[in-house]
């Protein structure tokens, strides 16, 4: 017998699998790039050009439709008569996306920690930097909310896959050129760049929740 809390996240969970197993599949892409690298040398670099996707690719397939979906079949009414408010609806499917991305970035995490060649000594390096330490995990989850707020707003998954791509591309070049500008040194500038991405995340998902209750 599921609860109050369960019972959505069940729900969740079985609506966001194929999301999921996307997903997967792109950290397995990484890890036969890493097995590649290993066994012929002369193809080095492959891991490292990839090192930015698992964002763009969380916000593409799993957040974009996330909420979007929801609203182009129709599924969120079954959910909104069923005494389960549109707060605990956005909360459970958030929840389970988020759950999904930061495993996979874990999982990333550890084996860009194995694949990618040393720093040199420039940790700041834009490959090293952005798959170690806390902001891979911040940037996930503000990519990924990004998309389910875009789609809340737009209720049109053809418009919020490339329109949130986009923008997690922007974000991440931003990010480079902010950080070349700021000069700081690597521990405080993940800090301060993990903070951003969850204040914007926290933002996005207020974005998301405003315009659910809008909904009719």
């Amino acid at each position: 017998m599921t609860g109050p809390i369960v019972g959505p996240l069940w729900v969740a969970w079985r609506g966001q699998r194929a999301q999921a197993a996307a997903i997967a599949a792109v950290v397995m892409m990484y890890g036969v790039a890493a097995v590649v690298e290993h066994v012929e040398p002369d193809l080095s670099g492959l891991t490292e050009q990839l090192a930015g996707l698992l964002p763009g690719a969380a916000c593409l397939v799993w957040g974009a439709p996330l909420i979007s979906r929801e609203f182009e079949t129709g599924t969120h009414k079954l959910a909104w008569t069923q005494s389960l408010t549109r707060g605990r609806w956005l909360a459970a499917i958030l929840a389970t996306a988020a759950t999904g991305a930061l495993v996979a970035a874990a999982l990333l995490a550890a084996l860009l920690a194995w694949a990618l060649p040393p720093t040199g000594g420039d940790p700041m390096n834009w490959p090293y930097y952005e798959s170690h330490g806390p902001v891979p995990f911040a940037r996930v989850l503000f990519a990924l909310t990004l998309g389910a707020a875009l789609g809340a707003v737009t209720r049109n998954t053809r418009i919020t896959m490339p329109l949130s791509v986009l923008l997690v591309g922007i974000s991440q070049l931003t990010g480079r050129a902010l950080r070349g500008h700021l000069e700081l040194p690597y521990w405080p500038t993940q800090w301060m760049e993990t903070a951003s991405y969850l204040i914007l995340t926290l933002v996005l998902t207020g974005v998301a929740y405003l315009a659910i209750r809008r909904r009719p």
